[in-house]
């Protein structure tokens, strides 16, 4: 232990350093930015979805619920540890909107997508054990591995710019052999930052590999579904998840789910962790591990929140989707703008499906960093990601989404000749 440790009253994995958050940062120097060069200033950061007047849009079903939801039940705490059993049901029959799921499940609540992901992160490996995570991703991924004290390892998430399974089948099959366990991230569908999806064959492929590589060790397979309800065919999204049922008794499914994107509560801090697995006992056992872990950790869920949500749901659900289906159909005119003049112009993008983000891919990392910078000279605000420029479209209005590839192509131009 350090000196400084010592005096810190720290352990000796911690990691003192001033944190700022990438996103936030960028995202304040584009609005100082704005207030000089008005209209000119594109901030591209904000992950959040905005309308096209630029405010943060909300379902108004959600919160004309939520309003009526009494104080005394959101001052209250949660009926169960886990959630309240109504919440608990109803997330359940969402994610499992078209039943295609067939196997014993436990749904635990928790503080927004990141609080179900840290359930998986904090129980299922032993400190100094490898996560496979893809090599772009959400940042939070590393800090959860780093509070952990895990390591992780980089999949590849396509092959010459064509999304592709290789690599993450390559790199799991080596994890199994060195530690005799896997436990692989999954971020699909609408992946953060690409807007890759996968699709129901390359889900059936995995699930056909993960049986075959569990007869070597445990396989915990953590897909993380924060986008769901934002792809193209929300109602289709989850077909995927047919694939599941064909799991055998040595592998888990841990379905970290959002309610910040699809109740556009970004703030309320509320979702939901899936377990599912082939064998009721063994569900049993991984949820009662969690809730352990859940209450020394926040102890409990937005009460209020969850009572909303089950409102919604139960009886405003045809008012809510139509709400939902606007902003899938206002994120996807603002996708097919910067998509189509990308090709146009020959900025390379990532393979865009669907979601809230659109990358362009840069493997050098100081082309990487130069290019952000000059994007920034040039007024437009993005967020670097480990390769490449992520473009959020979910804030920009379509008006800003027009002629946007074709300054970053001339941007990009620029710096590399």
């Amino acid at each position: 232990m350090t000196e400084m440790n010592k005096e810190l009253f720290l352990n000796e994995t911690a990691d003192f350093s001033q944190y700022n958050d990438v996103v936030f940062q960028i995202s304040a120097l584009a609005k100082k930015d704005r207030l000089v060069n008005g209209d000119l200033t594109v901030n591209a950061t904000i992950g959040s979805l905005y309308t096209e007047e630029g405010k943060i849009l909300v379902f108004h079903t959600v919160y004309d619920s939520f309003r009526k939801v009494p104080d005394a039940v959101k001052a209250s705490y949660a009926s169960d540890l886990a959630g309240n059993p109504d919440f608990r049901e109803e997330i359940f029959k969402w994610i499992n909107r078209n039943e295609n799921i067939h196997l014993p499940h436990a749904v635990l609540a928790a503080p927004g997508g990141t609080g179900a992901l840290f359930l998986m992160f904090s129980s299922c490996l032993e400190a100094g054990q490898t996560v496979l995570i893809p090599d772009i991703y959400w940042g939070s991924y590393n800090l959860m591995v780093s509070k952990h004290r895990l390591k992780s390892e980089k999949y590849h998430i396509t092959e010459n710019n064509q999304v592709s399974i290789n690599d993450l089948m390559k790199k799991a099959a080596e994890i199994m052999d060195a530690q005799g366990k896997v436990m692989v991230v999954i971020n699909d569908p609408c992946h953060n930052p690409t807007g890759i999806s996968l699709g129901k064959e390359k889900w059936r492929k995995l699930i056909s590999f993960f049986n075959e590589l569990s007869e070597k060790g445990p396989v915990i397979v953590v897909n993380d579904t924060a986008y769901l309800d934002f792809a193209h065919n929300p109602e289709h999204i989850t077909d995927y998840m047919e694939c599941f049922n064909d799991i055998n008794d040595n592998v888990l499914i841990s379905l970290a789910y959002s309610c910040s994107k699809a109740f556009t509560a970004y703030g309320v801090r509320l979702g939901a962790n899936i377990i599912l697995a082939k064998n009721a006992a063994r569900v049993a056992n991984v949820e009662n591990a969690l809730k352990r872990t859940l209450r020394g950790t926040w102890s409990n869920a937005n009460n209020g929140f969850m009572h909303c949500v089950v409102d919604v749901l139960k009886n405003h659900k045809e008012e809510y989707l139509k709400e939902r289906d606007a902003a899938v159909a206002m994120l996807q005119k603002r996708a097919d703008i910067v998509v189509r003049e990308a090709a146009e112009c020959g900025l390379p993008l990532y393979p865009y499906h669907e979601g809230f983000f659109i990358t362009i891919p840069i493997d050098d990392a100081q082309l990487l960093d130069k290019y952000h910078k000059a994007l920034m000279a040039h007024h437009i605000y993005t967020v670097k990601f480990q390769k490449g420029i992520r473009i959020a479209i979910c804030g920009l209005p379509q008006a800003k989404c027009r002629g946007l590839a074709r300054r970053m192509h001339d941007i990009y131009k620029e710096i590399i000749t």
